[in-house]
């Protein structure tokens, strides 16, 4: 997996962007966290995905 930097919108000089990455299908599935709000945050170089 990697994290994918894509430009979400340009407006005059100013770019405006995005993070996206993408996860296996089993892991979202079997986390329960498919179609629900969650929170991201960084803790020692990790990304920790977590339910709201």
């Amino acid at each position: 997996m990697k994290i994918m930097k894509v430009l979400d919108k340009k407006i005059g000089d100013v770019e405006y962007i995005k993070f996206r990455i993408n996860l296996p299908k089993q892991v979202v599935e079997n986390s329960g966290l498919k179609e629900k709000e969650v929170k991201v945050r960084e803790e020692k170089g990790k990304i920790i995905i977590e339910k709201e």
